[in-house]
Protein backbone atom coordinates (compact mmCIF):
# COMPACT_ATOMS: atom_id res chain seq x y z
CA UNK A 1 0.00 0.00 0.00
CA UNK A 2 0.77 3.22 -0.87
CA UNK A 3 2.48 5.53 2.29
CA UNK A 4 4.32 8.50 1.46
CA UNK A 5 7.64 10.23 3.13
CA UNK A 6 7.77 13.53 2.45
CA UNK A 7 11.39 15.06 2.14
CA UNK A 8 12.00 18.36 3.94
CA UNK A 9 11.18 20.43 0.86
CA UNK A 10 8.02 20.44 1.31
CA UNK A 11 6.23 21.80 4.57
CA UNK A 12 5.17 19.22 7.18
CA UNK A 13 1.67 21.32 6.96
CA UNK A 14 1.00 18.76 4.33
CA UNK A 15 1.39 15.61 6.09
CA UNK A 16 -0.54 17.18 9.05
CA UNK A 17 -3.51 18.65 7.12
CA UNK A 18 -4.05 15.44 5.13
CA UNK A 19 -3.91 13.25 8.14
CA UNK A 20 -6.93 15.39 9.77
CA UNK A 21 -8.72 15.65 6.28
CA UNK A 22 -8.42 11.53 5.54
CA UNK A 23 -6.69 9.46 8.49
CA UNK A 24 -6.38 6.49 6.64
CA UNK A 25 -3.47 7.82 4.66
CA UNK A 26 -0.26 6.83 5.58
CA UNK A 27 1.68 10.33 5.32
CA UNK A 28 4.71 11.28 7.03
CA UNK A 29 7.01 14.09 7.33
CA UNK A 30 10.95 13.99 7.30
CA UNK A 31 10.79 16.38 10.14
CA UNK A 32 8.47 14.19 12.53
CA UNK A 33 9.23 11.10 11.07
CA UNK A 34 12.09 8.90 13.48
CA UNK A 35 11.94 12.54 15.90
CA UNK A 36 13.13 14.14 12.62
CA UNK A 37 16.62 12.28 12.89
CA UNK A 38 17.31 12.16 9.08
CA UNK A 39 17.14 16.16 8.91
CA UNK A 40 19.95 17.75 6.55
CA UNK A 41 21.16 14.21 5.42
CA UNK A 42 22.00 13.05 2.01
CA UNK A 43 19.86 11.31 -0.49
CA UNK A 44 21.25 7.95 -0.05
CA UNK A 45 20.82 7.71 3.83
CA UNK A 46 17.19 8.79 3.42
CA UNK A 47 16.16 6.44 0.49
CA UNK A 48 16.94 3.67 2.22
CA UNK A 49 15.46 4.20 5.54
CA UNK A 50 12.57 5.22 3.52
CA UNK A 51 12.68 1.77 1.38
CA UNK A 52 13.39 0.04 5.30
CA UNK A 53 9.91 1.75 6.33
CA UNK A 54 8.33 0.98 2.94
CA UNK A 55 7.58 4.63 2.18
CA UNK A 56 7.67 6.50 -1.08
CA UNK A 57 9.49 9.73 -1.11
CA UNK A 58 7.65 12.94 -1.96
CA UNK A 59 10.25 15.02 -3.34
CA UNK A 60 10.95 18.48 -5.23
CA UNK A 61 14.30 17.15 -5.62
CA UNK A 62 14.82 17.12 -9.46
CA UNK A 63 18.84 17.87 -9.02
CA UNK A 64 20.29 15.45 -7.16
CA UNK A 65 18.01 12.31 -7.21
CA UNK A 66 17.33 10.99 -10.23
CA UNK A 67 20.80 10.68 -10.95
CA UNK A 68 21.21 8.64 -7.32
CA UNK A 69 18.17 6.81 -9.04
CA UNK A 70 20.20 6.16 -12.00
CA UNK A 71 23.24 4.38 -9.99
CA UNK A 72 20.98 2.76 -7.88
CA UNK A 73 19.12 1.27 -11.39
CA UNK A 74 22.47 0.26 -12.69
CA UNK A 75 23.87 -1.25 -9.11
CA UNK A 76 20.29 -3.12 -9.13
CA UNK A 77 19.36 -1.60 -5.72
CA UNK A 78 15.69 -0.99 -4.92
CA UNK A 79 13.54 1.87 -3.36
CA UNK A 80 9.77 2.21 -2.19
CA UNK A 81 9.20 4.81 -4.93
CA UNK A 82 9.79 8.65 -5.50
CA UNK A 83 7.15 10.80 -6.63
CA UNK A 84 8.79 14.08 -7.70
CA UNK A 85 6.81 17.41 -7.83
CA UNK A 86 7.75 20.52 -10.06
CA UNK A 87 7.85 24.04 -8.99
CA UNK A 88 6.24 24.80 -12.36
CA UNK A 89 3.27 22.54 -12.06
CA UNK A 90 2.63 22.72 -8.44
CA UNK A 91 4.50 25.62 -6.61
CA UNK A 92 6.04 24.78 -2.89
CA UNK A 93 4.06 27.03 -1.23
CA UNK A 94 0.75 25.87 -2.67
CA UNK A 95 -0.22 23.31 0.00
CA UNK A 96 -3.82 23.22 -1.13
CA UNK A 97 -2.37 21.68 -4.49
CA UNK A 98 -0.15 19.60 -3.19
CA UNK A 99 -2.49 17.88 -0.70
CA UNK A 100 -5.56 17.36 -3.43
CA UNK A 101 -2.94 15.92 -5.95
CA UNK A 102 -1.42 14.04 -3.17
CA UNK A 103 -4.95 12.71 -2.15
CA UNK A 104 -5.65 11.87 -5.76
CA UNK A 105 -2.87 9.63 -6.19
CA UNK A 106 -3.39 7.68 -3.42
CA UNK A 107 -7.31 7.12 -4.00
CA UNK A 108 -6.15 6.10 -7.20
CA UNK A 109 -3.22 3.90 -6.88
CA UNK A 110 -2.66 3.33 -2.94
CA UNK A 111 -3.29 -0.54 -3.70
CA UNK A 112 -0.41 -0.67 -6.75
CA UNK A 113 3.10 -1.69 -6.01
CA UNK A 114 5.07 1.09 -5.55
CA UNK A 115 8.93 -0.37 -5.67
CA UNK A 116 11.40 1.51 -7.85
CA UNK A 117 8.14 3.20 -9.63
CA UNK A 118 8.62 6.78 -10.26
CA UNK A 119 5.86 9.48 -10.83
CA UNK A 120 5.72 13.08 -11.48
CA UNK A 121 2.65 14.59 -9.34
CA UNK A 122 -0.01 16.53 -11.56
CA UNK A 123 -2.05 19.25 -10.21
CA UNK A 124 -6.18 17.61 -10.33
Amino acid sequence: MLSFLLDENISPIVATEIQKKRPEIAINSLFHWQEGKLLGHGDELILMAAREANLTLVTYDLRTIPPLLVEWGIAEISHAGVIFIDDLSIPSNNFGQIMRSLIWLWDNYSQDDWQNRLVFLQPV
